[in-house]
């Protein structure tokens, strides 16, 4: 058995075969894949990395007693996650923000994770990740995976508390392999706070403009032949700034100086220099009430309003204007 420690979940142990998985060069390479795609070189503090919430995911599901096979599962879902994470959906124009999902298997075949799964003997079918119930919920149902990535980032970025977080497991359940809230308080704590997270990290103006200027970059050095696709789908985030970084192109080195912390951006409606709609994310988590379990916004009219509000703002999308300076 390992030892390790986690922000969310504290001292934990792990086995040899979770251990073999981490250890992969696969796994590893999401040590240098950050969850917020290039917003990291604008926010010098979002240092969230996809093995983190990879393995965060996985002591989620063991919590709530998933079975080895689904923690196998959660430990392994975001294998496929390129350079910059999302970005890619943007260069590739993928509305669902999925690309990752589409090379997920072949990821794993072509990695050394195929004959330690093979070789662990476990009764693990990764073709359709949603058979994993704690894993994977159709949206705005709370799972592993949306509970992990939002608790993780508030958490490290210091928007909650490590009181919350345990007061927040403390009132979670599983019902019918879904998760549920005990209380009704607890449920609106985690619409409130999901929504401060909307605001200040997934629509984060700056987050947006990262997403967006990285996303210009690595198109317009594809289209010059200075790099690949495939070469975004193997590689890590500081690989591809260091060879970006490294190419004697002056236009692509002065984009490249537009990423920084001291960057300058507003919303504006009226006056912007680009508009980015990205995919939906709400969450409108089940409760227990006397009558049966039920989504919060079913009996509580803040969280329907909320929810309502969230699903506009991504509707509408981000108008951003960069302030020069």
């Amino acid at each position: 058995m390992m030892n390790g420690k986690d922000i969310l979940h504290g001292e934990y142990e792990w086995n040899n075969s979770m251990q073999d998985l981490i250890a992969t060069r696969a796994m590893q390479r999401l040590q240098h894949v950050h969850q917020a795609g290039a917003a990291y070189l604008i926010h010098g503090n979002w240092t969230v990395t996809r093995l983190e919430h990879s393995i965060g995911v996985m002591l989620l599901i063991k919590r709530f007693g998933g079975s080895v096979e689904e923690q196998v599962a959660g430990l392994l879902h975001d294998i496929s996650h390129t350079s910059f994470s999302h970005v890619i959906d943007y260069l590739v124009d993928d509305k669902k923000e999925s690309y990752h999902d589409q090379i997920f298997l072949d990821t794993i075949q072509n990695s050394e994770v195929a004959n330690i799964l093979t070789a662990a003997n476990y009764n693990l079918s990764l073709g359709d990740l949603s058979q994993y119930k704690l894993l994977e919920q159709l949206a705005p149902n709370l799972c592993a995976d949306r509970i992990d990535y939002f608790l993780r980032d508030m958490r490290t970025y210091g928007y909650i508390s490590e009181e919350e977080v345990t007061d927040f497991f403390d009132d979670l359940s599983v019902v019918d392999g879904q998760f549920v809230l005990q209380s009704e308080d607890i449920a609106m704590w985690y619409i409130r706070k999901y929504q401060e997270y909307v605001a200040v990290v997934l629509l984060d103006p700056r987050n947006i403009y990262s997403a967006w200027k990285m996303t210009m970059i690595l198109r317009y050095a594809i289209e010059a032949n200075y790099i690949t696709l495939q070469f975004l789908e193997t590689s890590t985030d500081e690989a591809v700034m260091e060879k970006l970084r490294g190419i004697l192109d002056k236009k692509l080195q002065d984009e490249l100086a537009t990423l920084h912390r001291g960057v300058k951006v507003v919303l504006d409606e009226r006056n912007f220099d680009f508009h980015m709609r990205g995919k939906t994310r709400v969450v409108d988590p089940l409760v227990q009430t006397m009558t049966g379990v039920v989504p919060i916004s079913t009996i509580n009219e803040e969280a329907k309003s909320t929810i309502k509000t969230l699903k506009e703002k991504y509707q509408n999308g981000s108008f951003i204007r960069v302030i020069h300076v």
